[in-house]
C-alpha cells in the first residue's frame, strides 16, 4: 500500500505550550531556539542505537502545517531514508490551548482566514500563535528499518507488516521515550486524544504526593427528566485510594459512559480526577472531575449534562 509522506503526521506526538489569551502579547520564542545542541539516544531494546535531534532546524525545512484533524495541532515532519520518517505535534497543555486550532472555533486560528485549507499550511502565520510554554512536544518516529521507500523517493513508502512507531517527549532539555505501539494500531481518528493520554501516563506518574483524607466510597445520584417524560437516573460510586480512583456508574435510561480508573492530582485543596481507562472518547487534557472537602463533608463538579456539570454536589 502506498502512503504519502504527508500522512506520517498519523503517527506523531508533540508539545509545545499555547496561551490563546496572550495570542498578541506574548514574544514568541524560535521553535529550534531553546533547544540547540540538544540530542537523544533511543532505549528501546527494539531499536538500533541512534542519535537524533528531532527540534533540529534541518528537520524544519517544509515548515510547520495543522493536519486535517478536529481538532488539530501544529507539526512538521520530515522523511530521510537513512533515520526514517517522524512527526513532532505541539500539544496543547490545556483544552483551550488544543481548541484553538480546531477549524470550527469562532475564536481560533482558523476564524482569521477565508481559506482553512490555505491557512493550515502558512507556517509562519502558525509560528506566531505558538507559544512554547503552552505545548507539549511529542515526537512519533518510525525508523528505517520499517519502511521501504518506491522508486527512490521520500514522498512515497510503504510500511513494513511488523513497523513500531515511538513517542518520544522533550522534557527537561532531552528526549524520553514515553511509548510504543504497532504502527498499525495507532487510532487515526482520535489520534489527540491518543496522544493526549500517553501524555498524561507519564506526566502524571510522576505526580508522587499521597493524598489519604479523600480516600473512601462516595455516591452520587443524579435524576433528570428526558423528552419521553420519564425520568433517568443515575449513580456514580467513587471509590478512592490515595492517588488510585475507580468509577462504577449504575444508569436508568442513560448510558453508563466513562466508567473505570482515574487517576487523582490534589492542587488548590481539590482533588482533580483524570480519566485512566481505554475509552479514548473519555480522555480530555483537564480534569474529568473535581472534589473538595469542606469541613467533614465531600463535593464533587462534572458530574452529568449542562444542568448540573458546573454544580458542586454533595457526595455521600
Amino acid at each position: 500500500m502506498k502512503i504519502k509522506y504527508i500522512i506520517i503526521v498519523i503517527f506523531t506526538l508533540s508539545y509545545f505550550p499555547i496561551s490563546c489569551k496572550e495570542h498578541s502579547q506574548t514574544p514568541k520564542a524560535n521553535l529550534s531556539e531553546s533547544v540547540k545542541n540538544i540530542d537523544i539516544r533511543k532505549e528501546s531494546k527494539q531499536q538500533d542505537s541512534l542519535i537524533i535531534n528531532f527540534l533540529d532546524k534541518k528537520y524544519q525545512s517544509n515548515g510547520l502545517f495543522i493536519p486535517d484533524y478536529s481538532p488539530s495541532f501544529p507539526s512538521y515532519t520530515y522523511s530521510d531514508k537513512k533515520v526514517g520518517i517522524f512527526s513532532v505535534n505541539y500539544i496543547g497543555k490545556t483544552s483551550q490551548a488544543q481548541q484553538y486550532w480546531d477549524i470550527n472555533n469562532k475564536n481560533g486560528y482558523f476564524s482569521k482566514y477565508q481559506n482553512p485549507e490555505q491557512a493550515s499550511n502558512l507556517s509562519d502565520d502558525i509560528k506566531k500563535f505558538v507559544n512554547l510554554t503552552d505545548y507539549y512536544i511529542l515526537a512519533s518516529y518510525t525508523p528505517n528499518k520499517y519502511i521501504s521507500y518506491i522508486d527512490n523517493t521520500y514522498d512515497e513508502f510503504e510500511l513494513k507488516p511488523n513497523a513500531v512507531t515511538y513517542f518520544y517527549l522533550y522534557i527537561d532539555k532531552t528526549w524520553k521515550l514515553i511509548h510504543e505501539i504497532s504502527t498499525d494500531k495507532i487510532p487515526i481518528d482520535d489520534l489527540l486524544k491518543f496522544q493526549t493520554n500517553i501524555l498524561q501516563k507519564e506526566i502524571l506518574k510522576n505526580n508522587n504526593n499521597l493524598i489519604n483524607k479523600y480516600d473512601g466510597v462516595y455516591n452520587v445520584i443524579i435524576e433528570t427528566s428526558i423528552p419521553s417524560a420519564e425520568i433517568a437516573r443515575s449513580k456514580y460510586t467513587f471509590t478512592i485510594k490515595g492517588q488510585n480512583v475507580d468509577l462504577s456508574l449504575i444508569t436508568y435510561l442513560n448510558p453508563p459512559l466513562c466508567e473505570g480508573k482515574y487517576f487523582a492530582v490534589e492542587k488548590n485543596n481539590m482533588l482533580e480526577l483524570y480519566y485512566f481507562g481505554d475509552q479514548l472518547s473519555c480522555i480530555s487534557i483537564d480534569p474529568k472531575f473535581y472534589i473538595k472537602k469542606e469541613g467533614k463533608k465531600f463535593y464533587i463538579k462534572g458530574i452529568e449534562g449542562e444542568a448540573t456539570y458546573n454544580q458542586w454536589i454533595i457526595m455521600k
